[in-house]
């Protein structure tokens, strides 16, 4: 079971954070992703829950070969929140600009459970397909702004 909750916020404004790091993701398949981050380059199997079971390093040459077989790209920054190791905070660019997904890891499902969320987090998320980027890969553009404004109001 992934011990873990989602949140969306609409501005990073006041949040205590780090420097990012900026990733650049391609999803090939249902269990195949490949991504980039700081000039690091790697494949990632998922299994049938979205749960990373094999990761390993690739040359930048197989990845760029690899990222023509890709059904989407997703580029985000992430950042840690400086004032609890279990936040981290993915900002969206690109298609899915707008989108500012906080995701709190657990150690426990009480923990789980018994978390409240950060004054500055808007709504919980972690049943949407906003929770998670393989199914935020699979929408459509209108699909994402509709679901995006869910939690979101302009």
């Amino acid at each position: 079971m992934r011990l873990t909750r989602r949140f969306i916020i609409q501005s990073l404004d006041g949040v205590n954070i780090n420097n990012p790091i900026r990733y650049e993701r391609y999803y090939i398949n249902d269990n195949l992703r490949i991504q980039s981050k700081r000039n690091v380059f790697e494949k990632e199997i998922l299994d049938k829950d979205n749960v990373v079971i094999e990761k390993t390093n690739i040359s930048k040459e197989e990845f760029n070969e690899l990222k023509k077989e890709a059904y989407s790209k997703i580029i985000r920054d992430s950042y840690l929140y400086l004032d609890d190791d279990r936040i981290f905070i993915k900002k969206y660019l690109d298609k899915y600009e707008g989108l500012i997904r906080v995701e709190v890891k657990f150690n426990s499902i009480d923990e789980m459970n018994s978390y409240n969320m950060e004054s500055w987090m808007k709504e919980e998320i972690t049943n949407s397909p906003l929770a998670f980027d393989k199914y935020l890969s699979k929408l459509t553009e209108q699909e994402f702004l509709l679901e995006l404004n869910k939690y979101i109001r302009k």
